[in-house]
């Protein structure tokens, strides 16, 4: 256990003493307010451009079983970044593969907790069926400021910490989080990866990139689950964009940021997000070997949503919870149809593309099945509409071709 608590004990040190300009204190511009400045979009694009460059098709490695420990290039860190992966034993090298991605505690690297337990985590993969990834981060945090002194409900705590961000830390940052990115594409771009079945898994501050990253590149996932980190924040996170997303909270009960694990938990249950918490009697260190199993019954779970195309022009259509389609036509109108009689006097609809940026908002008073958004212009891309009524909430995923 000594790694696992070595990520509470441990925290990288992201903040040194200087006087801080003003650039560096703002929030305004950070797409999440504990976070980098990062802008997801070209974050992703520069990743999948390096990973074109890096990943050759006929390679000794290439689509490669088994335990693997690989690096690439990162040339802005000058360093060859390390990351662990580790495809299943009976991957019949065609079959699309569901993929989890794990980011390890302070203290660590890549292959810490992978190794633990006899390599337990690895093994549950395996039997699972999963494609499992694990980056260095660039020695930093995954772009996510919080630690154990600001979790969820002290947004003092957090405002302190974001005060003595520097240039410097700054940058240490914003590579840990390109870190991520960059294997996560590397990964894509290589294998045959089920785009329905990607999740994201952390402990201690790799609970913490797991909430940031989950949020800030969430058109990536299917499902979070973090391991005691309550490292988030009510106000200055994504959260309106999340209420499709499946979570599963795992926290021990002699853990120091229990308090803060069981704050969010009520928040979230009173927000009516799709959340599954639980709670092991061990400490920090001593929960995650406990709570691995059932993180991954939890993914096994999520994958029974199902996918159609209902279009040429719409895919992603969640049949398992969605009760709506979306259509974009070439005359640049939105149609929103729902699978029953649509009463309800206030309707929000909100279109996201997969960058998290919005493109219309608007409310409507509805008493039909169908819903139009007339002008509204598109460029190629994927993007989820978000419904919100005054009882529930709902989101489906289309594609705009042009």
């Amino acid at each position: 256990m000594k790694n696992y608590l070595s990520g509470l004990i441990a925290l990288p040190i992201l903040f040194t003493p200087a006087i801080i300009s003003d650039s560096f204190a703002q929030t305004a511009s950070r797409p999440i307010a504990f976070g980098t400045t990062l802008d997801s979009k070209t974050v992703i694009a520069s990743a999948q451009k390096l990973a074109e460059s890096i990943v050759k098709p006929g390679s000794a490695q290439y689509r490669a079983k088994g335990d693997q420990k690989r690096s690439y290039r990162f040339t802005e860190a000058n360093a060859d970044e390390p990351y662990r992966l580790c495809v299943p034993s009976n991957w019949d090298g065609v079959s699309k593969l569901p993929l989890v991605m794990f980011l390890h505690g302070s203290g660590n690297n890549e292959s810490s907790y992978l190794d633990q337990n006899n390599k337990q985590m690895i093994k549950l993969a395996n039997e699972h069926g999963y494609l499992l990834v694990s980056p260095l981060g660039a020695n930093g945090a995954y772009g996510n400021y919080l630690r154990l002194s600001s979790p969820f409900g002290n947004a003092k705590a957090a405002a302190d910490l974001m005060a003595q961000v520097n240039s410097s830390s700054e940058l240490t940052n914003q590579l840990s989080e390109k870190d991520v990115i960059n294997v996560l594409e590397l990964v894509l771009h290589e294998y045959p990866i089920d785009s329905s079945a990607l999740f994201l898994t952390g402990h201690s501050m790799g609970s913490g990139g797991t909430w940031y990253i989950g949020g800030k590149y969430r058109s990536y996932w299917k499902g979070l689950a973090p391991m005691s980190g309550p490292f988030v924040q009510e106000t200055g996170y994504p959260w309106d964009s999340l209420h499709t997303m499946n979570f599963f909270v795992t926290e021990g009960t002699l853990a120091p940021s229990l308090d803060g694990s069981r704050a969010l938990r009520t928040w979230m249950t009173s927000k009516n997000f799709k959340l599954t918490y639980k709670e092991v009697n061990a400490d920090h260190g001593g929960m995650v070997p406990l709570v691995l199993p059932d993180v991954f019954d939890f993914f096994d779970k999520c994958r029974k949503s199902t996918v159609a195309i209902s279009s040429n022009q719409t895919t992603l259509h969640q049949k398992h919870y969605s009760t709506f389609s979306v259509n974009y036509t070439s005359s640049q109108s939105l149609r929103i149809k729902f699978s029953s009689v649509n009463k309800y006097s206030n309707t929000t609809l909100t279109v996201l593309d997969i960058a998290g940026r919005n493109h219309y908002t608007g409310v409507f008073s509805t008493a039909n099945s169908e819903l139009h958004v007339n002008n509204l212009s598109l460029s190629a891309g994927i993007y989820r509409a978000l419904i919100r009524t005054d009882s529930q909430s709902d989101c489906a995923g289309f594609i705009v071709v042009k």
